[in-house]
């Protein structure tokens, strides 16, 4: 993490890289609570919302999209420079976006936890459970797009650098594309049928896959070495207090 020196305290792009698999491995972890006890494949913790582990995701979550936040501040500050373009640039602020979207997230009431599950906060609202709320489900869209344009500006940027690995963010971001595309289908179907027609909400495997890719886009960011370069131990540094 941050390194001190005898009177400077300065970022590195390593923190950059930790903060960014962290994250992804913190989101990969709604793909695998299913086999523990109580999972299920349509149910796991969020169907036991109660349970310690429910609460252990959730505040995972929430610490998962600051790591997400400072990923991409430092890819930002400290990451490659772009010889022509700004998309690398922007890449980054779309995943900051959607490190602030999932913040924001955690904060509404309700059932809805995950910040991409449109499809949660559009059944919730339709069907009038408790803290179910508009401005939930357009942040769940805002973090799901953000996401989205994130992965695929990012395979735009590899390909035009023509960096060997651009292949694998492609397939990425065409999972990614599937899933969110999926999930918006789904969550429009849900709102015109006025929910599924059953009480309360359940976690589908569509939302575990779709966490999962998003899971593997940050894990790419965090260990691609062609996003980040070597900060100067004169550049990035504040004072300590």
């Amino acid at each position: 993490m941050p390194h001190s020196s005898e009177n400077h305290l300065h970022w590195d792009y390593r923190d950059g890289r930790v903060a960014a698999v962290v994250a992804a491995v913190v989101y990969s972890l709604w793909v695998v609570e299913v086999v523990l006890p109580l999972g299920g494949t349509a149910e796991g913790a969020l169907a036991y919302q109660e349970s310690a582990f429910a609460r252990f995701l959730e505040s995972a979550h929430r610490i998962a999209a600051i790591l997400v936040m400072l990923a991409a501040g430092l890819g930002l500050a400290l990451g490659v420079r772009e010889r022509t373009g700004h998309l690398l640039a922007a890449s980054w602020w779309a995943m900051g976006l959607f490190g602030l979207a999932s913040l924001v997230a955690t904060v509404f009431p309700g059932p809805c936890v995950v910040s991409t599950d449109v499809t949660c906060a559009t059944e919730s609202l339709v069907e009038g459970l408790p803290g179910a709320t508009t401005a939930q489900a357009v942040i769940a869209v805002i973090a799901l797009l953000a996401a989205l344009a994130s992965v695929i500006i990012l395979t735009i940027d590899r390909l035009r650098v023509k960096d060997r690995a651009w292949w694998l963010v492609a397939v990425l971001a065409l999972l990614q594309l599937v899933s969110s595309a999926a999930i918006l289908v789904m969550a429009v179907l849900f709102y015109a049928a006025s929910g599924n027609g059953e009480p309360g909400v359940e976690f589908s495997a569509l939302q575990r896959v779709h966490l999962g890719t998003v899971a593997l886009w940050l894990l790419a960011a965090g260990l691609l070495p062609e996003l980040w370069k070597r900060s100067r131990p004169h550049q990035h540094t504040r004072s300590a207090r």
